[in-house]
């Protein structure tokens, strides 16, 4: 076995074809003239997490357990997020790996190979001895155990008390051109309470806007809207305990006021308070050998941009500097791969297109001409390495995003969910005594079962007819202008299957192209309207109907004339399997196969192989 997976998070076949038609994607192109490409049907729900999951393991969440970007907890309500799932271990909250299932990783593993993943989202925390070299993706944690929000250091004390998801700090003027701040590090337990560990700076400005931030033993030089270089810091927690951490820095305004943006602390890899890769001497090598790298498994900082912290031109810099860091590791662990799978994910192409698709698809056509470029280099390189397998894929494609739903109002308003509060309302103002359905994640809907949610009112009985009025309702529910907000709602038995699916939600809301679920919806909350007009600069979505938004599968190999692959199909693909137009690998009807057949695809196609 020697196989090599490329992840394109979010390249979309719509946007693939009409470039390579126009021929301005001659690598991708050549797939295309060559019927080595199909579309990829993905999971339901096309989320990230999700589907990324779902192709790794072969199976759909009913058999890895991840639903949703947020879970709920139905005894007590509590939310969490399905790629930090915390465990109370030797009377201490931990972090837990997101799912158990066995991946295509864990399967070369166990047939011998080596095997290495790199970014792959649900890959955090590290499982301690686990022979599968791994760097986490999407999933990973800042300094503080979020998913991480960055700092605005400002000497306008006016932006302290705005609204917004990232934190403020105020820069104490010392005289012309010299400022002090301090950066906020991981908190420590004293006398029984939580203080943050700071880091004092001295932030000097010159004429030239060129600037300096002096920390106790380190001098950071800053040009005017660039970023700097990864800096380390270290924190001192306790007499015998240091965390190190690492972020970049950018000054983005001088006048009238200034202001210093730095992202999220980051865990730097030699020094995490949690297991973050493995090995550990894999990890210290990349590290050394590569140069450094972000390390939080959202590091293009999305936030910052919506807020208006940064600009276009630097955040795309800073996408810039993401995506060379990753193709730097990628080659040189390509130039060590000898057997095995070698897979690795590049997901700055989602971000863009979240940020960009809406208002400058100029900027988006030229990341597709970018990652055409790598899929390039890296053809050339696997050739060069006989790698005898080269899969290219992406989790989903793309779509518009016109409207926010608020569905937890929209349930408000048609008697199925009750409050406290009529106008907006948050996830702790529901009354479950008079709710019978409520929403929570980006594409979930549950009955408040009784027997099941701690406070049900709903009994097994109306379950059945409940589900039948939802989803009827919801599919017939129209914007102003006529089009439908809903395009299919599906029942959990129709798309999860095996020993998980009675965790997961309801009903699976598949939002029509244009409609995604607003970020309150996320957390069970809402707003005074069912629908929203969208103008934020997060422009485009694909949260939605999952065939509204299908990936991509390019293969060396593999791939017969008429195959319409799905998730289910690339663990048999990664390891040489051809996908036939007539495999019926698709999900099966509700109740039409045992889960435990699911569960098992994957080591019986490797049986077959004899490789088990």
């Amino acid at each position: 076995m020697n196989t090599l997976i490329l992840g394109l998070d979010a390249l979309d076949p719509r946007v693939v074809e009409r470039l390579a038609g126009e021929g301005r994607l001659p690598s991708l192109g050549r797939y295309l003239a060559e019927g080595r490409f199909a579309p990829l049907q993905v999971t339901h729900p096309p989320q990230s997490e999700v589907s990324w999951t779902s192709i790794a393991t072969g199976v759909d969440p009913g058999g890895h357990g991840v639903f949703d970007f947020v879970h709920r907890n139905p005894r007590d309500h509590g939310l969490s997020l399905s790629l930090l799932p915390m465990r109370r271990r030797l009377g201490a909250m931990q972090f837990a790996p997101p799912h158990q299932a066995r991946t295509l990783f864990d399967e070369a593993v166990r047939a011998g190979y080596p095997a290495t993943s790199l970014w792959w989202p649900a890959t955090f925390p590290a499982r301690p001895g686990s022979p599968v070299r791994t760097i986490p993706g999407l999933g990973a944690p800042d300094i503080q155990g979020r998913l991480g929000v960055g700092t605005l250091f400002t000497t306008d004390r006016g932006l302290l008390d705005e609204p917004s998801k990232t934190a403020k700090a105020l820069l104490q003027p010392q005289g012309r051109g010299r400022f002090e701040g301090a950066l906020q590090g991981p908190a420590r337990r004293k006398g029984g309470q939580e203080t943050a560990v700071s880091l004092p700076f001295v932030l000097e400005v010159q004429e030239t806007g060129e600037a300096s931030l002096q920390f106790k033993g380190q001098r950071i030089d800053l040009q005017p809207g660039g970023w700097s270089p990864i800096c380390t810091f270290q924190f001192h927690m306790g007499l015998f305990f240091r965390v190190r951490a690492i972020t970049r820095f950018i000054l983005t305004q001088t006048e009238p006021d200034v202001r210093l943006y730095a992202l999220p602390l980051q865990l730097h890899p030699l020094g995490s308070p949690w297991p973050y890769g493995t090995p550990g001497g894999f990890v210290r090598e990349t590290w050394q050998e590569c140069g450094p790298f972000l390390t939080l498994g959202w590091p293009q900082d999305t936030t910052a941009l919506q807020e208006g912290w940064i600009d276009d031109g630097q955040f795309l810099a800073l996408c810039d500097s993401i995506f060379d860091a990753r193709r730097r590791v990628l080659f040189h662990h390509l130039e060590r791969h000898r057997e095995g799978v070698l897979a690795a994910v590049f997901d700055t192409l989602d971000r863009v297109q979240h940020m960009f698709w809406r208002d400058r698809m100029d900027v988006v056509e030229d990341w597709y001409r970018r990652v055409d470029d790598l899929v390039g280099e890296v053809g050339t390189r696997a050739i060069q390495k006989r790698v005898s397998q080269l899969v290219i894929l992406s989790d989903h494609g793309f779509s518009d995003f016109r409207y926010k739903v608020h569905l937890n109002r929209w349930l408000l308003e048609n008697g199925y969910l009750a409050s406290s509060n009529g106008a907006k309302g948050a996830w702790r103002e529901i009354d479950w005594s008079r709710t019978q359905a409520y929403a929570v994640g980006l594409n979930s809907l549950y009955l408040n079962l009784a027997g099941r949610e701690g406070q049900g009112v709903v009994g097994p009985e109306k379950a059945e007819p409940l589900l039948a009025a939802l989803s009827a309702a919801l599919e017939a529910w129209t914007a102003p202008d006529g089009s439908r907000v809903v395009e299919a709602v599906r029942r959990r038995e129709e798309v999860f299957h095996g020993p998980l699916a009675s965790h997961g939600p309801d009903l699976v809301i598949g939002y029509a192209p244009g409609f995604r679920a607003s970020a309150e919806t996320g957390t069970g909350g809402w707003e005074a309207e069912a629908l929203e007009p969208n103008s934020d600069h997060w422009g485009a979505d694909h949260c939605i109907e999952a065939s509204a938004v299908p990936g991509c599968l390019f293969a060396v190999r593999g791939l017969s004339p008429g195959a319409h692959p799905s998730y289910r199909d690339v663990p048999a693909l990664a390891i040489g399997m051809e996908v036939r137009a007539e495999d019926d690998l698709r999900p099966p009807p509700p109740g039409s196969a045992p889960s435990a057949a699911e569960m098992e695809v994957v080591e019986e196609r490797l049986r077959d192989l004899g490789y088990l």
